[in-house]
């Protein structure tokens, strides 16, 4: 019954789930009960409701808790993405163990896509993990995998206001022609970089869908232009896609 017109369940469950939105770590049950003082059993019911319902997911190895997909919009915009992306770690680094190359996953940031995430190739030559770096979106694997879901005309309108520099004798200049091949990728379901962006680098792109079918990131594989070749790409592509729809299921989800 209400009291003043506050109803206390709904309260309680509020406050718990603004505890959990401005955490820097997964929150637990035990960590809730300190904070609040309710006890386990309330605290157990108010997280189911609210996993239910996308606002909160569980940890299923660690069964501690963390925003849900239905908070992930507006919460990127006061929290760094890569604390969320964090639950992705996992997959990735098995990706980089079993294709043997570097593994990223990238934000878009206007016309930039931005490293918050990823895990270096154990080998001596290999491409570098930069969390933190920007890159173009018409000439990296990365950047494509964005361009390549989005309307035609958001394409060139981007396009139009970041240019499209030549960086390498790869690199395409022309806003048709990467149209085209952007049009194709989509087809197959993923984007490759051939030397555009850096030289003797190639790297291979696929998007990370949402329950709703948004590419909410992309995923990349990058490494030495002579081991990641053309048939290198096409035996693990099957791999790569299984990955990141794992991976948009874990973001997306009410567990991980």
């Amino acid at each position: 019954m209400a009291k003043n017109g506050i109803i206390k369940s709904v309260q309680k469950s509020l406050k718990i789930l603004k505890y959990i939105t401005v955490a820097d770590e997964e929150v637990s049950i035990v960590e809730l009960e300190q904070e609040f003082g309710y006890n386990q059993s309330t605290i157990h019911h108010m997280l189911k409701t609210l996993n239910m319902e996308g606002f909160v997911s569980q940890n299923s190895s660690s069964k501690k808790y963390d925003i849900g997909p239905e908070l992930f919009n507006v919460w990127l915009k006061y929290r760094e993405a890569k604390n969320y992306f964090l639950r992705a770690y996992p997959l990735l680094k098995e990706l980089s163990e079993e294709t043997g190359e570097t593994t990223n996953i990238f934000v878009r940031e206007e016309e930039q896509a931005v490293c918050i995430l990823g895990e270096e190739s154990d080998k001596m030559l290999k491409a570098y993990l930069m969390i933190g770096r920007r890159v173009p979106l018409h000439c990296t694997a990365a950047g494509k995998a964005f361009l390549a879901y989005m309307p035609e005309e958001k394409v060139r309108e981007i396009l139009k206001y970041s240019g499209m520099k030549s960086y390498l004798r790869n690199t395409i200049t022309d806003v048709d022609q990467l149209i085209a091949q952007l049009k194709k990728s989509k087809e197959r379901g993923f984007t490759e970089d051939k030397e555009e962006f850096e030289e003797l680098i190639n790297a291979f792109g696929v998007p990370i869908f949402n329950k709703d079918g948004q590419v909410i990131a992309t995923m990349s594989i990058v490494g030495p232009a002579m081991r990641l070749t053309d048939d290198k790409m096409e035996d693990i592509e099957k791999l790569v896609l299984s990955k990141a729809n794992q991976i948009g299921a874990a973001l997306s989800g009410k567990s991980y």
